[in-house]
């Protein structure tokens, strides 16, 4: 029998790779506890969040998102666990809030084949304070209201590869990869920071991806 195809989508920051970009590109320039302000300000939407965090980066070069990103190693067990699936037939990416020129490192890294994620915008090799948002949310309804929302990401992959949304596994481990954890058909808690993602009927309590293929068949057939 042929295999099907599956889909896999994976936070970035926290889950495929065993720390946080924003936190050590913050430290670095000394904006940590600026930035920790701004995430932990339940007034304001995420979307307004990743603005506002933007902002604080205007002037620092772009090459130091590249230099922050390798200085997080993968989460263990992260090949192991991409390996697997795609010998499997599964279809793999990341959905991140994370910045683009970071999602396509990790995801040229493991081999995946997509990632979606804000973009900042770049001038002569300078970050503006502006970003891209690819959102969502908007247009399917969702309560996230961050500046990725997971779930319409997760959906709009598995519109592209036509695969049924029971067939998808989303992992992640805040509040922010909620809406896409619940909408999959195996959702995942990693690690879990908080208690929303703590509902998720599936949990991983230990830093090793590897433990997902435990949630997984990887024996399907059409």
């Amino acid at each position: 029998m042929v295999s099907k195809l599956k889909l896999a989508v994976f936070d970035m920051d926290g889950t495929l790779i065993n720390g946080r970009l924003i936190e050590a590109l913050s430290k670095k320039f000394g904006l940590y506890t600026k930035v920790k302000e701004i995430q932990n300000d339940s007034s304001i939407f995420g979307y307004i969040k990743t603005q506002k965090i933007a902002s604080l980066l205007k002037g620092i070069e772009e090459k130091e998102i590249m230099l922050a990103i390798e200085s997080v190693p993968l989460m263990e067990g992260s090949q192991q666990v991409i390996s697997a699936l795609k010998k499997a037939g599964f279809k793999t990416g990341i959905v991140t809030d994370s910045y683009s020129v970071a999602a396509n490192n990790v995801a040229e890294k493991l081999g995946l084949d997509f990632f979606s994620s804000n973009r900042l915008r770049v001038s002569n090799g300078i970050i503006t304070g502006d970003i891209d948002m690819p959102l969502g949310w908007d247009k399917i309804n969702c309560y996230c209201k961050i500046s990725v929302c997971k779930r319409y990401h997760l959906e709009r992959q598995a519109m592209r590869y036509n695969i049924d949304i029971q067939d998808t596994v989303a992992i992640g481990d805040t509040q922010s990869d909620l809406c896409m954890v619940e909408r999959a058909g195996t959702g995942i808690a990693f690690m879990p920071k908080d208690k929303q993602i703590s509902r998720c009927n599936n949990i991983i309590n230990r830093p090793n991806l590897a433990d997902m293929l435990g949630f997984i068949d990887l024996n399907f057939s059409s």
